[in-house]
């Protein structure tokens, strides 16, 4: 086990109703109402009356807030550029993100801009360190992300999608309420089931040693996933049955399930050039495909956490062989994903003509990605053509 330093102080408030506690938990943190930027996306945060419940919580507790909207999927760098324009001199002391991972992000990064005299991409290209942010608060109504207690933000600048990860960011509180889930399109349900459950993968699949704990900890949370996703697709009014996916959602993202060990990341390294390509591509569907393929080719080189996960996460037995127990639980989890009508291959991502040797090539620009199995610009094309399916 690799020595570590470990701090999570992102306050969760979580249950029915709580996003009627928002504006006492800012207050309550900072220690004094303030002025407030609300940043939402779409038109759901209102017709769902969320949104109308948080600013009146805000203003109830004292506060004065600033509402602004129109966050997108993948969200854009030009977005937060127009933001920071827009509220940098208007005394905000505050973020409240109401949404999902988009949103948070988004909320993120303008926490950063407002505290940065130059172009908050400074931050993203390693042109510049952070030092400084506002205290962002995170209202959830899409559970998948974690970015709610996550230290990590990622944008999308011109085709190309970035990430950086710092504790200023951290949330000072997420609030939850699972019954804020229920109305979700299915297509995001399984989005965000495997989006969380490769939040986990990324720690998981690690060649660090001593690790038993973290190691339970992991496992016992994706199956926790793979348990309740398909529950709760097929009855999105279930309380009990969100509790359990919101918190496994939550708690994959906060750096508990990387404690002591090298992580991973090249799924997600891998999946940002297809959904930085075309936008539209939802990122939890291009992990759905992403993932198998990815777990077939680094199984061939490194085939000991393949196997445990085969075992203990997707419940196989084992077979006469290691290769053969890999086989059993690699399907095992494709079922999973056809359980959750996710896409399999890049045709069913609607991504059958991206340009894979152009993705593999800006992937790995900086050198290889991914620790468990470096990869190289071969090996990432070599995967991305196992995406393609038969």
């Amino acid at each position: 086990m690799i020595d570590f330093s470990y701090s999570n102080p992102t306050r969760i408030v979580f249950g029915r109703g709580v996003e009627a506690r928002t504006g006492e938990t800012v207050v309550d943190v900072l220690g004094a109402p303030t002025k407030v930027l609300v940043l939402f996306g779409g038109g759901s945060a209102r017709r769902t009356g969320i949104l109308d419940v948080v600013t009146e919580s805000l203003r109830n507790a004292g506060c004065v807030v600033l509402e602004k909207g129109g966050v997108q999927p993948n969200p854009r760098m030009n977005f937060v550029r127009d933001t920071i324009d827009w509220c940098r001199d208007q005394g905000v002391h505050a973020i409240v993100a109401v949404g999902g991972g988009s949103v948070i992000d988004t909320a993120k990064a303008v926490a950063l801009g407002l505290e940065y005299e130059g172009d908050v991409w400074d931050f993203f290209e390693g042109r510049a360190k952070p030092e400084r942010a506002l205290p962002v608060f995170a209202v959830l109504t899409i559970p998948a992300a974690g970015s709610e207690q996550s230290i990590r933000c990622v944008m999308t600048h011109h085709g190309t999608k970035a990430g950086i990860g710092c504790e200023l960011i951290r949330p000072k509180a997420a609030i939850i309420n699972p019954e804020r889930f229920s109305t979700l399109p299915k297509m995001q349900i399984a989005a965000g089931a495997i989006d969380m459950a490769s939040h986990i993968f990324e720690r998981y699949f690690s060649r660090t040693t001593a690790t038993a704990y973290v190691d339970g900890q992991a496992e016992a949370a994706l199956r926790t996933i793979f348990e309740y996703g398909p529950k709760v697709l097929a009855n999105p009014k279930s309380y009990d049955d969100w509790c359990q996916l919101a918190m496994a959602a939550s708690f994959a993202h906060n750096g508990y399930f990387g404690l002591g060990r090298e992580e991973d990341w090249a799924c997600h390294a891998i999946e940002h050039e297809i959904s930085g390509w075309r936008e539209e591509i939802t990122h939890g569907w291009g992990l759905a495909v992403v993932i198998p393929a990815w777990m077939r080719y680094v199984a061939a080189i490194e085939p000991r956490r393949v196997a445990d996960f085969s075992v203990r996460v997707m419940g196989v037995a084992p077979g006469d062989t290691e290769a053969e127990t890999i086989r059993r639980g690699i399907n095992a989890l494709v079922e999973w994903t056809r359980r959750m009508a996710l896409p399999t291959n890049l045709r069913e991502l609607g991504a059958e003509d991206c340009p894979i040797e152009s993705l593999a090539r800006h992937c790995c620009r900086a050198g290889t990605v991914g620790k468990y199995v470096p990869l190289d610009q071969d090996a990432v094309l070599e995967i991305l053509s196992a995406c393609r399916g038969a």
